[in-house]
Order: structure tokens, then sequence, then C-alpha cells
């Protein structure tokens, strides 16, 4: 599972950018952050109540520089509605954290269970889509096996809506829980959901205190040239990153990505908490490649 995490990682990260030829990469404090309770001690909580989401759908390029048709994301959308059913037991387990929090954003006052998944996969101009991969950032597998066949079924019927003059396009598409339905268009609310909340503290996830030991590759050392990737991933209740979750946010090099996805893997975090709970965590991470004066 490492190895096609590490692959996928990599994969994903040639597609987002020119390569650039680039002492010691470091990681800054968290951005971004949602996160996953761990079972077992969560399911010795009690929810205080239940909030009601949608989960949306949104689709992007993943080289920003191209662009989909403008009704691209509505005709996929309707199709990903019409054939998907959520599956019947969903173990929810991933926590957010519910304002109001502290001004750094890692501490807040209640905990709320989350849904979701991130998908990579390429569009082609044939209606089919190829190298699905659907990460599962919320650890649900259930779930994750649902979106998996929904896009299988729509890429079978050849369903994918036209993509304009480009022959492929590389895809990300994502399924996440969003507080304020009206804000969601219809075409895009894939299912309604509630989502047990905890009146309890919550905690993020953090860094190890020696950091992380990202190696600034040889070739970009040598270069003096220094760049920055950051990428999204969960961190189970043991403090260790779940390698189907993680997802490359923005990079540009492919080797500062290998180097980041091999310090990952073997970096255990300081595991989020609800309460007293180790419970696990999604977050975002930023690291920082500076060459050396």
């Amino acid at each position: 599972m490492k190895r096609r995490a590490h692959a996928a990682l990599i994969a994903a990260g040639l597609l987002l950018g020119a390569c650039v030829i680039g002492s010691r990469g470091t990681a800054n404090a968290p951005g971004r952050r949602a996160s996953a309770g761990g079972v077992g001690c969560l399911d010795t909580l009690h929810a205080t109540d239940s909030v009601t989401r949608i989960v949306k759908l949104s689709i992007s390029p993943r080289d920003t520089s191209l662009k989909l048709p403008g009704d691209f994301e509505n005709l996929f959308a309707e199709e990903f509605r019409r054939r998907f059913r959520a599956p019947a037991k969903t173990p929810l387990s991933v926590v957010m954290g519910v304002p109001p929090c502290d001004s750094a954003g890692s501490r807040c006052a209640a905990g709320v269970l989350d849904i979701g998944a991130v998908v990579y996969a390429t569009a082609q101009n044939n209606g089919k889509l190829r190298d699905i991969d659907v990460l599962d950032v919320a650890l649900i597998p259930s779930f994750v096996d649902s979106v998996k066949s929904v896009l299988a079924a729509i890429s079978r019927e050849s369903l994918v809506p036209p993509i304009g003059e480009a022959e492929t396009i590389p895809l990300v598409i994502q399924l996440q829980s969003e507080e304020r339905p009206d804000s969601v268009a219809q075409y895009r609310q894939i299912l309604k959901a509630k989502l047990p909340t905890y009146r309890i503290p919550f905690r993020y996830a953090s860094m190890p205190i020696a950091g992380i030991d990202a190696s600034y590759p040889l070739t970009a050392r040598i270069a003096g040239v220094g760049d920055s990737v950051t990428v999204a991933f969960t961190v189970a209740a043991d403090g260790m990153i779940q390698p189907e979750s993680i997802e490359l946010v923005k990079a540009s090099y492919r080797e500062f990505v290998a180097s980041v996805a091999n310090a990952l893997l073997d970096t255990r975090y300081h595991p989020a908490r609800l309460g007293d709970c180790a419970v696990a965590t999604r977050m975002e991470q930023r690291f920082l490649f500076r060459p050396a004066e």
C-alpha cells in the first residue's frame, strides 16, 4: 500500500506543472485541516446532537492552465447523482473542528464527524475515464467503493461530457461536506447526511517536536534552486499517516515530491484528540525547500 500511494503521489506531481531543477526541506505548521476519529475510544463518547450537511461534488483540472467547458461539471454531476447510492452502513470516523477555535485553528470547542473522498482521474474525449484513483480521505472504504462503482459505470457507458479540444484532461474530483447547503447548486448535491457532533474540546494533530526530515534532492541542491510541496493527508489515531489518503495539492518538481512522500510515510505525528480520546485527523502540510545561502 505504501508503494502504491508513493507512486500515485509522484504521478500526480508530474501533472501539476513544469519541472523545476532545484539544504533541507522543512514543514510549516498545518494549514487547512479536517480530522478523523479513531475507532474504539471514539465509540465510548456520546454525540451531543447532529448537524445536517450536503455532500457536494466539484471538479477541476489538475493543471490549472487548462479549462473545462462551462457545463462540464453540471453534466458530470448529474450523471454521478443518478447512479450514486450511499452504502447502507457507513461508519464515520473523520472529525472536523467546530468553531469557536483558537487563533491558530489547532484547538476547537467541539468536533463533528465528516464524510468525503478525493478522486484523481483522466477524462478522455471518447466519453471515458482512465487512471481512476479514489483517495480514502475519511477512512470509509464502503463510501470509496460506491464512488469507484459510479465512476466505472460512467466510463463504461462513455458518459463523460466533452472536454473541448484536448484529447485528455487530468481531473481532481472532490466529494466533501458543506455546512451551508443553500450555497451549493442543486446539481452538485450528491447526498444529505446527518453528522454527529461532540460538544467536547477537539485538538488537531501536530508534527513531531523534531519536525519532518524531508531531504533536499541532490540535483536541486547542486542547482541552488528551491521549491515547495503541499500535500493533504489523514493521520490515524496512532499518529501514522494513512497511505491511501495522501493528496498532492501543489508541487512542481517530482524529486521534491518523492522526498516529501518518503518522509511522510516514515513519520509519526502527535494524533488529534477529541476530549481524552486519540483520534485521526485530516490535515494539510506545506514543505519548503530553500537553497543554501
